[in-house]
């Protein structure tokens, strides 16, 4: 992977919460990503995609049994599942144990918990040859959840887990023991809907000794300075505020509701940078690790429909992929 992407485009300072009406998704031409792909009989098109596609893998029908592996820095939080937005909610217990566990959101963030995760009794190793013995076939291992960190070399972002926290590889070291113990594996990437999954990082407390303060999604670059995130730009982890269009910044805080079908018409170069960001990450990592099959998560036809978890851009980055 030699695609040199460039650095975040500028965005205009947030207009009023919930002013922006959502662009038009049926009206909205797909865009078609300027990503090199591979040369053979593939076309990125469905289409093509399709005529080419062998079918399902023999191995996948013969193995039947395999074990999905959702493990990341979230586990920190002892909170379950979506730590890591729920922990920017007054009021869910993600954020009264982040209170208690490590401090005010506003002071001390999710990239204060990727500093200090170090999960070191980790052994993918031992855990594979557990998971064999117990007559899995195919494992399914998490290269990124929502919260956009990496959990490996990750050529395209510098928050990932070979830099912060344990700085380890741990997608190779998943690769080299399933290898080892001969079982076939996959990545699952759930990093497509982090944009607006992630808007509650830019709130702040709605009362007490806090409210009104900034949490530290709202930091910048320029922050960093003499701090121990110094040239680490807090838009890789937390992305943008995009709580100026309808329905966002109430999705946000719902318990999974996806916001309203619709473009971010007023971030099109964001939103071309960020398609082409979720696609190269994905790219490097099937390039690195050379996995069986991929999962990318949402809940739409397919990525960047425009619709379901798809909200925000409307683009072919899933057929380059």
């Amino acid at each position: 992977m030699n695609y040199q992407l460039g650095p975040i485009p500028s965005v205009h300072k947030p207009l009023a919460e919930n002013s922006v009406p959502m662009g038009n998704i049926q009206t909205f031409e797909e865009v078609k990503l300027d990503l090199p792909i591979t040369s053979g009989p593939y076309e990125p098109t469905w289409k093509s995609i399709e005529a080419n596609y062998p079918g399902t893998p023999e191995w996948l029908r013969d193995s039947k049994f395999g074990i999905w592996i959702h493990f990341g820095p979230q586990s920190a939080g002892e909170s379950g599942d979506w730590y890591v937005r729920k922990m920017y909610v007054e009021g869910t217990s993600a954020y009264e144990n982040h209170l208690k566990n490590y401090g005010h959101p506003s002071e001390v963030g999710y990239k204060e918990v990727l500093r200090d995760w170090n999960p070191k009794k980790f052994n993918p190793q031992a855990l594979v040859d557990i998971y064999k013995d117990a007559g899995a076939r195919f494992l399914i291992i998490q290269g990124v959840h929502h919260d956009q960190f990496d959990m490996w070399d990750s050529k395209y972002q510098p928050w990932n887990s070979t830099r912060l926290g344990p700085k380890r590889d741990l997608i190779g070291e998943w690769e080299k023991a399933a290898r080892k113990a001969g079982i076939r594996f996959g990545l699952t990437f759930h990093h497509e809907y982090s944009w607006w999954w992630w808007q509650t990082a830019f709130q702040s407390d709605t009362k007490g000794d806090k409210k009104g303060v900034p949490y530290d999604g709202n930091l910048t670059l320029a922050d960093g300075k003499g701090k121990w995130w110094e040239g680490l730009d807090p838009k890789y982890l937390y992305g943008i505020n995009l709580r100026e269009y309808e329905t966002v910044a109430e999705a946000a805080n719902s318990r999974w509701s996806p916001p309203q079908a619709g473009i971010f018409s007023g971030h099109l170069e964001y939103a071309e940078w960020y398609a082409k960001w979720w696609a190269l990450r994905m790219m490097d990592a099937v390039d690195k690790y050379n996995p069986d099959f991929i999962y990318t998560d949402g809940t739409d036809q397919q990525p960047f429909s425009g619709s379901g978890t798809g909200t925000g851009y409307k683009c072919d980055a899933m057929q380059r992929v």
